[in-house]
């Protein structure tokens, strides 16, 4: 299944800590928003380490949204994302 994964996070070490996380397992359509195609155990692990890593951050935000194939084809977008898509794997 497709999810965008994004966040709102105050603090520049957490939240480059998180870019960095997400750069190796989605790509980026903006600064703060990604998108990944994986399984559910891939994406409840994606979401536990993304917890763990903002645990010390002050109000973070973290949102993964499924995005299901019927909905995939009604998306919106008016410009270019800032990575192509690309097949990921998640180890």
């Amino acid at each position: 299944m497709k999810y965008i994964i994004c966040y709102d996070i105050k603090e520049d070490k957490i939240r480059s800590h998180v870019v960095k996380y997400l750069e190796d397992r989605a790509f980026r359509i903006q600064f703060s928003v990604f998108s990944c195609k994986c399984d559910n155990k891939e994406i409840k692990n994606i979401w536990q380490e993304l917890k763990q890593i903002t645990d010390g951050a002050t109000n973070p935000l973290l949102m993964i949204i499924p995005v299901c194939k019927a909905c995939e084809k009604d998306i919106l977008m008016h410009g270019r994302p800032l990575e192509e898509d690309r097949p990921i794997i998640v180890v």
